[in-house]
């Protein structure tokens, strides 16, 4: 049997953290199993549903690199056949009209089994169906309906959906048998929860995946922390996509919630940020760049600086901030750094400003012989000096190590910079 999974969103809204989740172990059962992933577009809901939603949809899947293997469809354009469907339910005595709308008949007898691979098998009482209204009276497809005809349409075999959808699994399950169809074999993924252990929502994060890609994160360490929500046979803690396709298997997903936690996103992202090569985080960071009103093309040491500052934030806009002083005039000296260690160390910058003004070759071997000789010249400990000089030319306390530093300023701002720190001491 081959594979077929999908991933069905209602465009209402934007793709959000929760949705990418199943579509993600979609996708990754489909591609375990040699299968097909396909997107449906379930915008039944005429009100409601919006051009600018699906578009965002298809942008925010193929930005985290779920793209589905064929064109997907929607179920606007099917309208036709959930209606001849309904007629045929009728006629074979299945289905009737009521005010308007069509039901489907219920039998109250016993119960219908789901068999989950997650949850195993549940019995739901029938007495406790009513019959399913299948087409309002407006002639418009019920979600229940649609759904299963458009999965039997596709082929699907496996349903993996949020458990959240188990109570409509029995009401599917009566269509199905009524249309005569196979039926689809279920998976139902615990439920994303914020810290607070409550359905995540936009108090705990984001509702739009995209606003995850402004901000700086990367596609795969997005799919690595959600791959982790629900399922687990793992110590790794950073993995590739390939990685995961390999090892997943949905016996290891799990039943309890499984939260959204920011900070262990962070700190996977700073490990897939750690992974990328110098020349291709420089271009991924410089939207960022262009973004915070500075570019690296005319640096001098562009690369340098991207390997010594990448471990310096949690995303790429966090890293292009904190670069940004290297090439941008600072707006004000943080205030505590200030008072702290420059406000009093006006040797120390007189010191530098002699020695790197003679300074003709411009590199951090030379200029780590003038901190060497200002320790014993000075007769001070080096957070003496470093501190200070850090604030001087960054206005902030926190850099790489100091020749480093001051290499990847250009020589003419350092001077300027140190100069300027001496006129806001002397009016302190």
């Amino acid at each position: 049997m081959k594979i077929i999974t999908r991933f069905a969103p209602s465009p209402t809204g934007y793709l959000h953290i929760g949705g990418v989740r199943t579509a993600l172990f979609n996708y990754i059962f489909a591609k375990k199993n040699n299968g097909t992933f396909l997107v449906r577009i379930e915008d039944t809901d005429k009100e409601r549903s919006k051009d600018e939603y699906i578009d965002a949809i298809m942008d925010g899947l193929d930005w985290i690199k779920l793209n589905p293997d064929k064109k997907p469809i929607k179920q606007s354009d099917r309208f036709e056949v959930y209606q001849q469907e309904a007629t045929r339910l009728i006629e074979e005595g299945k289905a009737y009209e009521d005010d308007g709308a069509v039901r489907l008949k219920i039998n109250k007898e016993g119960s219908t089994k789901v068999q989950d691979l997650v949850y195993g098998d549940i019995e739901f009482l029938n007495k406790e169906l009513d019959d399913l209204v299948i087409l309002r009276s407006d002639k418009s497809p019920t979600y229940h309906f649609c759904n299963v005809i458009d999965d039997n349409y596709q082929e699907v075999t496996h349903i993996i959906r949020g458990e959240d959808h188990l109570p409509n699994t029995p009401k599917q399950i009566q269509i199905v048998n009524a249309l005569g169809y196979e039926g689809f074999k279920y998976v139902h993924l615990p439920l994303v929860l914020g810290e607070d252990r409550k359905r995540l929502s936009k108090r705990h994060a984001a509702t739009d995946l995209m606003a995850y890609k402004e901000a700086g994160y990367l596609p795969d360490a997005l799919l690595n922390m959600l791959a982790k929500l629900g399922w687990s046979n793992t110590t790794e803690d950073i993995f590739t996509m390939e990685r995961l396709i390999e090892i997943f298997e949905i016996e290891d997903i799990q039943r309890a919630g499984a939260v959204f936690d920011i900070e262990r996103l962070n700190f996977v992202n700073q490990g897939h940020i750690a992974n990328i090569e110098n020349s291709a985080l420089l271009e991924m960071i410089e939207v960022f760049n262009r973004r915070n009103d500075f570019t690296l093309n005319d640096h001098h040491d562009a690369h340098y600086l991207v390997e010594l500052c990448k471990g310096s934030g949690n995303t790429l806009d966090e890293i292009s901030q904190f670069i940004k002083p290297f090439i941008v005039k600072f707006d004000d000296y943080n205030q505590e750094d200030f008072d702290k260690h420059l406000i009093n160390a006006k040797p120390v910058i007189d010191y530098f400003i002699e020695k790197l003004e003679s300074l003709d070759n411009w590199n951090e071997e030379s200029i780590e012989a003038i901190i060497n000789n200002a320790k014993e010249d000075l007769d001070l400990p080096m957070p003496k000096i470093g501190l200070p000089l850090r604030v001087a030319l960054l206005g902030r306390a926190k850099s790489p190590q100091l020749n480093s530093t001051i290499y990847l300023i250009d020589k003419e701002v350092v001077i300027e910079r140190l100069k300027n720190s001496l006129g806001v001491i002397a009016e302190c």
